[in-house]
């Protein structure tokens, strides 16, 4: 069996301030580098084959902040989804409804990415990995919260919430 682990990059400015960040490329905040240095403890146990994250500073930052002196292999497929005129934006300044409605990938935000082009990077990306790596494999992918939330919907993984917290993982496993 071959596994993948999502993890959710540490707390940014952006989360702290409750807007969309969407591909503004924020780095983490201290609090956030020292909530990912204690993951240290969490992921002792595992032998990753690889180490993935998206291009932004979020992802890196994270996975540095957690091993450090290792490499990663950047993956666009696992860029956060481009959330068009809602970038920037407070959260409240968006209707509930129509949040709700993108979350579950039935709407996107003006000159927004796609549902449809997001779901089809994001499983070419994962099946790409699944096909690289042998059997007994642990590989682990730092990305974002819209992110893991389209791994969900399109693998149809079962959490308590559709939304990830900061430092929040999950795994898939595929059968060799």
């Amino acid at each position: 069996m071959k596994q993948i682990i999502f993890l959710r990059h540490a707390k940014t400015e952006m989360n702290e301030k409750c807007r969309f960040c969407g591909i503004i490329d924020t780095g983490i905040t201290e609090e956030g580098r020292r909530q990912a240095e204690k993951m240290q403890e969490t992921f002792k146990e595992y032998h990753f084959d690889a180490m993935y994250c998206s291009p932004l500073k979020r992802t890196k930052q994270t996975l540095e902040a957690i091993f450090q002196n290792r490499e990663f292999i950047e993956e666009d497929g696992f860029i956060e989804i481009s959330l068009g005129d809602w970038e920037g934006l407070k959260k409240e300044t968006i209707s509930q409804k129509l949040r709700k409605a993108f979350q579950r990938g039935e709407y996107a935000p003006p000159h927004g990415e796609k549902h449809e082009d997001i779901e089809a990077r994001v499983k070419e990306a994962i099946e790409r990995i699944f096909a690289t790596y042998p059997d007994g494999s642990v590989i682990l992918v730092c990305t974002s919260n819209g992110i893991m939330r389209t791994i969900k919907r399109i693998y149809g993984i079962k959490t308590e919430k559709m939304m990830s917290g900061n430092l929040e993982f999950f795994s898939l496993k595929r059968e060799a």
